[in-house]
């Protein structure tokens, strides 16, 4: 146990951070004040993140009736929060399809989960009202961030895991039985390393214990509830694999019930296949 932890806390020092175009757009956007032509100086620095917000501007995602050709045009019209959505959209890929792990399909899954993640907390918060829509989009998506330092540990420690699921224990506390820390727990501490607003951080580490959050229950339920959506549809799916365990009091909080989840289905699946297309994942 003790190794492992070292080792885990290890991981977290080494995974490189996000690149510097999107932590600085991070940074700025915690701002009070910061208006989207703040944002667009820094993103125009780096051609290719340019070039892949440009892209998804232009994508069926946004529905524009005309061409955006220009980032000062799509700050213009999408706002500083879209706009940080889509850098960190654009940036973080690498990590879920290219990290840790050795198995291509894996990867994919894994992307799946987090991009599926990040629609369905969009939504969650724009169909509630308890949640900015922007930021939960942001926290969809980057809420798994401890799966990445976990995966590199699996080949090593699966069976462990097993059997210690097996027993009867839940997921998360099979990951701080074998691992030391849940994989919340370690998403935390790297979007606080990466220098994440507050909010952020607390939703990651609280996504599954929503109430338990010390700073916005809502943006923690909605991240929770936006999980739990994904695995109940099954995007990114893989046989046999663990499930987590819906807290109630998360969709009592947010006025939800099992229909209204239902509901999101259908939009959500259109909504990942679009993304799949434009992000080239498919």
């Amino acid at each position: 146990m003790v190794n492992v932890l070292a080792g885990l806390l290890d991981e977290i020092k080494s995974v490189e951070p996000l690149p510097q175009v999107a932590s600085r757009v991070m940074q700025i956007s915690s701002q009070a004040d910061v208006v989207p032509r703040d944002l667009v100086e820094v993103i125009q620095t780096d051609a290719g993140i340019t070039a892949k917000v440009l892209k998804l501007c232009n994508s069926a995602l946004y529905g524009f009736k005309r061409e955006i050709a220009s980032l000062p045009e799509a700050g213009n019209l999408l706002g500083v929060s879209t706009l940080v959505n889509l850098v960190l959209t654009s940036c973080a890929g690498r990590y879920f399809r290219d990290y840790g792990y050795c198995d291509p399909e894996a990867t994919l899954k894994l992307w799946e989960q987090s991009i599926s993640t990040a629609f369905a907390g969009g939504a969650i918060a724009q169909r509630t009202g308890k949640a900015d829509r922007n930021r939960a989009y942001t926290i969809g998506l980057l809420e798994n961030l401890g799966h990445l330092v976990l995966a590199r540990f699996v080949p090593e420690n699966r069976e462990s895991m097993y059997a210690e699921l097996s027993r009867g224990t839940d997921l998360l506390s099979a990951e701080s039985t074998i691992y030391g820390l849940n994989h919340a727990e370690i998403g935390a501490r790297l979007a606080e390393r990466w220098n994440f607003p507050e909010i952020l951080i607390d939703a990651i580490h609280f996504h599954h214990t929503p109430l338990q959050s010390k700073v916005d229950a809502n943006m923690a339920s909605v991240a929770h509830t936006a999980e739990m959506v994904t695995h109940r549809f099954g995007f990114g799916a893989t046989a046999g694999e663990p499930e987590y365990v819906l807290d109630t009091g998360a969709l009592d909080r947010l006025g939800l019930g099992g229909g209204g989840l239902d509901q999101l289905e259908e939009p959500l699946r259109a909504e990942l296949s679009k993304a799949k297309r434009i992000l080239e994942i498919a």
